[in-house]
């Protein structure tokens, strides 16, 4: 809970870049994402911003992603994670932790 952010003195914020664009889409799915402009057809690779189901997707994944940290040292939301610590040691050390889950999840 919250409760657990009030002995915490060291914070450190994320943002992932393109979050949507990391999550590549089923290849059954790319034709549902199709549209069409002057320089032709179109159709998207990677979850594309205003799906109806992007956000809910998307956070689903962060959730999977940060699963074991999550309210011991992380939060997320979307594509921002918090990381906090009471110590300036363990903020270093939470601090890897988050970052290679990040990594290992491809």
């Amino acid at each position: 809970t919250l409760d657990q952010l009030q002995h915490a003195k060291y914070f450190s914020s994320m943002d992932l870049r393109s979050g949507f664009w990391q999550i590549e889409l089923d290849p059954t799915s790319r034709d549902k994402t199709a549209f069409i402009s002057h320089a032709g057809l179109f159709r998207f690779r990677v979850m594309p911003f205003g799906l109806t189901n992007a956000p809910a997707t998307f956070q689903r994944l962060m959730d999977l992603v940060l699963s074991g940290l999550k309210w011991s040292c992380a939060l997320v939301y979307l594509d921002d994670i918090i990381v906090y610590s009471t110590s300036f040691d363990d903020h270093l050390y939470h601090l890897e932790l988050v970052l290679q889950q990040i990594q290992q999840s491809g």
